[in-house]
């Protein structure tokens, strides 16, 4: 199934309303999220993220430690940063499309038996990668980085670090810049 393909085909959800439902520990899907859903409690995210068939203006999850899944299905979202985000246990992204830079700068580390999983995603903007730490299996299949990554670069002498090898294979898009890309301002203060 791919992302909806116009916000206008769902009914409206603001962000506020959207975070309490996560919190409440309920999924949110088929909504157009309106505003910057901020996931942003103190130091650890408690509660599972689910994300599906939604249009999301921006998720902002920066310099959290989730200890519940984190998963985002079928969706499509205007902007997006896990900048220092720690999945404990695990990330799924799969067959979302990404309209601007995304960054998981300095994050991952993911534990023994929750993988973080990247399959069939379009990202049109650069996707940073930028001294993540995987601990745990990592696998990153069928999408499409127009702008490429640093996933198997070096930026800075500095390589992504994967303690079980990782299994990368059908993407488009070069996945071993060694730079971080050119992101966006950020809206997020």
């Amino acid at each position: 199934m791919a992302p909806v393909s116009s916000p206008d085909l769902l009914p409206k959800l603001p962000a506020a309303a959207a975070l309490e439902w996560l919190q409440a520990g309920h999924p949110v899907r088929g909504y157009h999220i309106v505003g910057t859903l901020a996931l942003c409690d103190y130091q650890y995210i408690d509660y599972p993220v689910e994300i599906a068939n939604c249009w999301v203006d921006e998720l902002a999850g920066p310099a959290m430690s989730y200890r519940q899944p984190v998963r985002l299905l079928h969706s499509r979202f205007g902007r997006c940063e896990f900048l220092f985000a720690y999945f404990l246990q695990g990330l799924t992204v799969a067959d979302c499309t990404f309209e601007q830079y995304l960054d998981f700068q300095a994050g991952g580390h993911n534990k023994s038996g929750f993988p973080v999983l990247l399959q069939r995603n379009v990202f049109h903007g650069f996707v940073n990668f930028f001294d993540c730490w995987y601990e745990a299996e990592v696998q990153v299949e069928g999408n499409d980085f127009r702008q490429g990554s640093n996933l198997l670069g070096s930026p800075q002498g500095y390589s992504v670090e994967f303690d079980v090898s990782p299994i990368i294979r059908n993407n488009t898009g070069d996945l071993t810049r060694n730079d971080e890309g050119e992101a966006a301002e950020p809206t997020l203060q």
